[in-house]
């Protein structure tokens, strides 16, 4: 697992530093934050499985009702071998005052216990991806939030079938920082 640990950090780290180059910067005021937890499956090898996940979200705010969002989501895949998948996606969100909808390409590091038909094995690496995600909320600060993934897998494994994942979560958003437009 520790291997999985660190090559998480790097590449988190270099998302970051490639994501901080592609956007422009903003004033501290016209940032959002959002975070919450949400419960989905996830489709890895030839079973879905139930994943517990975590997310974030920095939204920069505009005057426009476009703008960008970078989002990461880190799930744990329950079991007798507990799996990771972590994804951090950077989207063109459509803003409104009481949601967005976003939609952007993704990047995803995972090391998971994975079944294919004939065979058992502990896949790593990392799959590209598309990410999208709506979020709406009933009060100021709380909402529900929904979150669709597809990474492609690829490479020789006897135990990916298909070489996609696929994630979908749904769970409760909370917004803080930054105004309502």
């Amino acid at each position: 697992m520790g291997y999985g640990s660190k090559g998480t950090a790097s590449a988190l780290v270099l998302c970051g530093c490639a994501c901080a180059l592609v956007v422009p910067p903003a004033p501290a005021r016209a940032f959002e934050f959002s975070g919450g937890v949400s419960v989905g499956g996830l489709q890895i090898g030839t079973g879905p499985r139930l994943a517990v996940s975590p997310f974030g979200g920095l939204l920069w705010r505009r005057e426009s009702e476009f703008q960008l969002e970078l989002h990461n989501m880190f799930s744990v895949v329950p079991g007798a071998r507990i799996g990771i998948y972590d994804r951090t996606a950077i989207s063109l969100v459509h803003v409104w005052k009481t949601g967005k909808f976003g939609l952007g390409p993704a990047l995803s590091i995972y090391s998971m216990p994975v079944c294919g038909l004939m065979s058992c094995n502990r896949v790593l690496g990392i799959a590209p991806g598309g990410h999208t995600q709506t979020d709406w909320y009933f009060s100021e600060p709380l909402g529900v939030s929904v979150s669709a993934n597809l990474d492609w897998a690829g490479g020789d494994s006897r135990v990916l079938h298909g070489d996609w994942v696929a994630m979908v979560t749904a769970g409760p958003v909370w917004r803080f920082g930054g105004e309502s437009r």
